[in-house]
């Protein structure tokens, strides 16, 4: 009973540890739209949410990994959270709760016939993250624009980058610039993709028949 207890706890910790690290991505959604505050065209994928929706995954990966009780999925979202930290001082927060995961998804018990499988679960899933935050900052461009009317109400143009700033259709250019990594449409859906997927994966993979359910549980209340 008193192992039931400590896993029981174990599972709770990570549960809530994985909505923090949700309402972290979170912050950082509003953090990231309050710095893009610069005059510019919009962007085509916003980076307030491209960037986040990593960081959310990693919450939810710890979240389904908890309800499931699968140490490796924790664990690797655990480690994702660590890894992440290195994208941006923003993104430093994520450290502590990513310990803490690993620490309570090692605490967590699986059963020893299913742990190579759910290894090689974890594994995917952190590939395929770390494969959408790839691909999210790889296929980026650079783009030039021009800005024309007024600060107020603004009409913004991409033009090529070997042009110069100057008068083009429909008034005065007031501001002009150079916007390097930017991200794209195709680098955006691919993410999209690569994060269901994680997602999907470790869902989908963690259910269990009813009657498998049912012995588990006779398993676990039967006396030693």
């Amino acid at each position: 009973m008193k192992a039931i207890g400590g896993r029981d706890r174990a599972q709770r910790s990570v549960l809530k540890v994985g909505v923090v690290v949700l309402g972290l991505a979170v912050a950082l959604s509003f953090f990231i739209g309050y710095q893009l505050r610069d005059p510019g065209p919009p962007e085509d994928i916003p980076r307030a949410i491209a960037i986040p929706a990593l960081y959310a995954t990693m919450g939810l990966l710890a979240i389904i990994g908890g309800l499931q009780r699968r140490p490796a999925s924790v664990v690797a979202a655990g480690v994702l959270c660590l890894a992440g930290t290195i994208l941006s001082i923003a993104t430093i927060e994520f450290a502590l709760p990513g310990i803490l995961l690993i620490l309570f998804g090692l605490r967590l018990q699986a059963r020893p016939a299913q742990r190579r499988r759910e290894a090689l679960i974890a594994a995917a899933a952190v590939l395929l993250v770390v494969s959408a935050a790839v691909a999210l900052l790889a296929m980026t461009e650079a783009r030039c624009w021009q800005a024309t009317g007024s600060p107020a109400n603004p009409t913004y143009a991409l033009i090529p980058c070997t042009s110069q700033a100057g008068l083009v259709a429909g008034g005065q250019t007031f501001a002009s610039g150079f916007d390097s990594g930017e991200l794209t449409i195709g680098g955006g859906l691919v993410e999209a993709v690569l994060l269901l997927g994680a997602l999907a994966l470790t869902a989908a993979t963690g259910r269990t028949r009813p009657g498998l359910s049912v012995l588990r549980s006779i398993d676990q209340e039967r006396p030693a």
